[in-house]
């Protein structure tokens, strides 16, 4: 599901953007931008044999705060929030040249330290990060498609499916949802798909039914959200889980049954894969979260403040800042330790240090 995020005009091309890869963001004093946090807005990409037809808008009412964090980031996170507000449904503009461009960089998996400037555009709309488990790879799920991170570019891989749940499974398969784009032989909405490498994609279940919004894998198998919390072994059967929530991202871990859901409300836990949630009266309320390969959870607030819990979401403790509200998060172990990946309105940044100061890789240039 698309986040809150400036857009751009039909039909304008959009151009290359200039890369700082060592800016450091240290908690700036900033008043966050005037949106609505968990507005979910829905983005349909037109359909080549038929016209759009979203499945039904996901919600959620004005963001509240009050009583979830401390207090000073309350103040934070309320300046320029209005109480108030109400959502709307209104439709994203697809873009008309969403794999345009292209530029050499250094091998994917790259650590993002390169100098040469990218030609490719960064995408609009991010909706999910994850990481290729065999190459290592930062993959960007957006509305122009999914995206390849190779040194400092967003590369276009494969179809341009608007991407709106996305996932990588234990084995490396990529789960995902949304809607087709121009000359993709799928159906629209396109429920699960799946794919090896991201190049192509088979049919799973749901096509024409389902738009899973979010989705993410744990030991025993995907958890999605299409409107009804759903959990499926293989994707190929769905149950709907005993409790249900409405999710505005889901992460787990592949490894083991553990996942979490942010809401609204504050963030929810589960031990057994997605069948049952729990959350703690004074849970913080967090946009967008990743859990590690250890189980340890990143959360980030609307604020762009980071959050940590060694013990699977009991308690937390602050770290860092990214530079604006966060679209998507993911995590990547490397030889030195876990890397945290964050997309935001203003690019793609990266922490080496638990999350206590992040660099741009990728500039989006105020996309």
């Amino acid at each position: 599901m698309p986040y809150p995020r400036p857009t751009h005009s039909p039909g304008t091309p959009r151009t290359a953007r200039t890369l700082h890869p060592q800016r450091v963001h240290r908690a700036p004093a900033a008043a966050p931008a005037e949106t609505h946090p968990f507005d979910r807005i829905h983005h349909p990409m037109p359909s080549p044999t038929a016209s759009p037809t979203a499945s039904s808008p996901v919600s959620f009412p004005a963001f509240l705060a009050a009583g979830r964090v401390p207090r000073s980031w309350h103040r934070r996170a309320l300046i320029g929030v209005s109480l108030a507000l109400t959502l709307g449904a209104v439709a994203c503009t697809p873009s008309t040249d969403s794999t345009a461009g292209s530029a050499a960089g250094p091998a994917a998996g790259d650590d993002g330290a390169g100098s040469a400037a990218s030609t490719q555009p960064y995408p609009s709309h991010v909706h999910g990060l994850a990481v290729d488990r065999t190459t290592q790879s930062v993959l960007i799920a957006s509305h122009e498609g999914l995206f390849t991170i190779n040194g400092e570019s967003a590369e276009p891989k494969g179809q341009t499916i608007d991407l709106m749940g996305f996932t990588v499974g234990s084995d490396g398969t990529y789960f995902a949802s949304g809607h087709p784009g121009p000359g993709v032989d799928l159906p629209n909405p396109v429920g699960l798909i799946s794919s090896t490498d991201g190049l192509t994609w088979s049919q799973v279940a749901h096509g024409g039914e389902s738009d899973f919004h979010t989705l993410t894998t744990t030991y025993q198998g995907i958890i999605g959200f299409d409107g009804t919390l759903r959990v499926s072994e293989d994707g190929s059967s769905w149950t709907d889980a005993t409790t249900q929530i409405s999710p505005y991202t889901l992460a787990g871990n592949p490894a083991t049954t553990l996942a979490v859901a942010t809401t609204e409300d504050g963030i929810y836990r589960s031990e057994d894969a997605g069948q049952t949630w729990t959350k703690k009266p004074d849970a913080p309320v967090i946009l967008v979260a990743a859990v590690t390969d250890d189980s340890d959870i990143i959360g980030i607030l609307p604020t762009g403040d980071v959050l940590t819990s060694t013990d699977a979401g009991i308690t937390w403790e602050q770290a860092g800042k990214v530079s604006a509200q966060p679209s998507a998060v993911t995590t990547r172990r490397t030889d030195n330790g876990t890397e945290i990946w964050v997309t935001t309105e203003n690019g793609l940044e990266k922490s080496v240090d638990n999350g206590m100061t992040f660099i741009t890789v990728i500039d989006a240039g105020g996309v």
